[in-house]
């Protein structure tokens, strides 16, 4: 589940069409916590990380499907754009903003 509070603003790092869509972005987010399968928010698109970064060279890479590409703004991505991003919420977590 996703609050719609965005806690970072990426940047598209790199795109290519490989069938569906392969995206990485370039994010603040503590990579080393963040597991292959999670979801993140993407300008409001739920995406699948599929992989990561290190710590050190913080991004992480998403797939998107062709009926993500016309739901959503995606498909007019390109590398450099900002990109908001939201980690879904956890037990607990505050639901203010």
């Amino acid at each position: 589940m996703f609050t719609g509070i965005v806690t970072d603003v990426g940047q598209v790092r790199h795109i290519e069409k490989r069938g569906d869509t392969h995206v990485v972005i370039g994010t603040h987010y503590d990579v080393s916590v963040v597991d292959i399968g999670a979801s993140i928010a993407c300008s409001g698109a739920c995406l699948t990380v599929v992989d990561k970064g290190n710590a050190n060279d913080r991004w992480f890479a998403v797939t998107a499907s062709a009926e993500t590409l016309s739901k959503t703004n995606l498909a007019q991505w390109k590398v450099g754009d900002a990109v908001n991003l939201e980690r879904p919420m956890r037990v607990g977590d505050e639901l203010g903003g």
